[in-house]
């Protein structure tokens, strides 16, 4: 058999195929549109033009109260720095006159875009569309993803997902040796993945190790291969810059006090790094751990032994891509081992909801791996399975996305409606800090003057302290 006979071939002509391919797309670009369309109604009916926790942090350099606009780009949050959604997100609210309802709508279009992508990518390897290719839009979309979607800081955890799907896309795609244009993206995105935060840094030292080791080949076979000399260079040269970022990040690093506990705990540790892999399949696998862990450890599994196996038995440019897919698994790994030693989470304790976007690209390695490298039942039965089990968590992950909504709506409707009402400045960050900023009141009070005194959003009816606190 043939290396291009695994990754499945363009059907034959005949009107039963086209007939069954039409379907398919129809399917599957019907499920896709609904959930753009769902999550955005959700934005325009439940979504709030009001800061919320770390969206105040953008409101100095918004009203231009930040006199050192590099160091907050570079500044700690958490373990996290995210000079690129920081620039981002600040960019969108100058772009839409202070609008924090912009960053919702623009992880929504990224993710919109991304499961494009990957439906796309899927009909490119098997040269047809299937109809489990809808658990593209249906993994990345639901509404389970709540915290994430309607939330414009959770941009940072939207980008680094889109990145390292990106370079999953251009992974899989190569049949041949890698071109010019490919390698031009994948340096790109592999530079900005340490600027997303911990969640991005951690997938740069196999991915960049993957990328030297090909830039390094390509040199030594760029007479045979017709690669322009530049190429090489630029997977190597690239690859070292993301390590260079990777470095820096940890000048000055300091773990959070409230968290010095992390890592004490190996048993806690484990169990958290499977969890985290189970929330791949949405905020609806904590209503059976032992389920959702088993379900995902079985596709996981599957696909690492897929691959494995390529690596060993292929030859050539397909021998190449099972070993970037070994190392883009390898890095997903590594993110739940991070996670699960940095927030272990003792037996009961529910993971943060927003946590469910970073697991789910590699399911998404998974379902590539077993178009690429299984045998047709075994990849009918990961692809629909994937599927299936996401159309089974919908309703599950829909209602608890709906408990983030319901809290989200009445701290909101709270503030608004006391804005509205009147309470003067002090008394509505007091009244509502554990809502809106629970760690810092001083902040809280200084950010809304800041809004105030700009005329952005609801805060510019705010009322100031009428014995005329001190200012910002």
């Amino acid at each position: 058999m043939s290396e291009r006979a695994d990754v499945g071939s363009p059907p034959s002509s005949g009107k039963a195929p086209k007939a069954s391919d039409l379907r398919a797309r129809l399917f599957v670009w019907s499920v896709w549109t609904v959930m753009v369309v769902a999550v955005l109604a959700c934005i325009a009916r439940y979504a709030h033009n009001v800061p919320l926790a770390e969206d105040w942090l953008l409101v100095p350099p918004l009203t231009g109260h930040e006199p050192d606009l590099a160091s907050w780009l570079w500044a700690q949050n958490n373990e996290h720095r995210l000079p690129l959604p920081r620039l981002a997100l600040l960019g969108l609210l100058r772009l839409t006159g202070g609008d924090f309802r912009s960053g919702m709508v623009f992880n929504v279009v990224l993710l919109a875009a991304l499961s494009a992508g990957m439906i796309l990518v899927a009909r490119r390897l098997r040269g047809r569309t299937s109809v489990a290719d809808a658990f593209f839009p249906v993994a990345l979309l639901h509404l389970g993803n709540w915290a994430n979607l309607v939330w414009g800081w959770q941009l940072q955890f939207v980008l680094s997902t889109t990145l390292v799907c990106c370079l999953l896309l251009l992974l899989v795609t190569q049949r041949t040796t890698l071109r010019p244009g490919p390698a031009l993206a994948a340096g790109v995105c592999l530079v900005m993945l340490p600027l997303t935060g911990a969640n991005g840094l951690v997938f740069v030292p196999l991915l960049a190790a993957g990328m030297v080791w090909e830039g390094l080949r390509l040199r030594r076979a760029r007479g045979s291969t017709g690669v322009p000399g530049w190429a090489p260079l630029w997977l190597v040269g690239s690859s070292v810059v993301a390590v260079l970022i990777s470095g820096l990040y940890f000048v000055g690093w300091e773990r959070p006090s409230w968290n010095a506990s992390a890592g004490t705990d190996v048993g806690a540790a484990a169990e958290t790094s499977a969890k985290f892999f189970a929330l791949g399949l949405g905020p609806g696998a904590s209503r059976s751990w032992k389920l959702s862990i088993l379900a995902v450890s079985a596709v996981l599994l599957t696909a690492l032994v897929l691959v494995v196996r390529a690596v060993l038995q292929r030859r050539g440019v397909e021998r190449h891509r099972a070993i970037g897919l070994c190392l883009f698994l390898g890095a997903a790994g590594l993110l739940a081992v991070v996670l699960g030693w940095g927030r272990p989470a003792g037996p009961g304790q529910a993971l943060p909801e927003r946590y469910v976007l970073l697991a789910v690209p590699a399911l998404c390695a998974a379902y590539f791996a077993s178009q690429l490298y299984s045998p047709a039942t075994v990849r009918r039965l990961m692809q629909g399975g994937l599927l299936a089990v996401m159309i089974v968590m919908l309703p599950i992950n829909t209602s608890d996305g709906f408990t983030w909504r319901d809290w989200y709506g009445s701290g909101m409707g709270a503030v608004e409606r006391d804005l509205d009402a009147g309470i003067p400045r002090s008394q509505l960050a007091a009244r509502h800090q554990s809502f809106l900023l629970h760690w810092n009141l001083d902040m809280l009070e200084a950010n809304m003057e800041m809004l105030r005194r700009a005329g952005i959003g609801p805060f510019r009816h705010l009322q100031p302290d009428p014995t005329g606190l001190a200012q910002p």
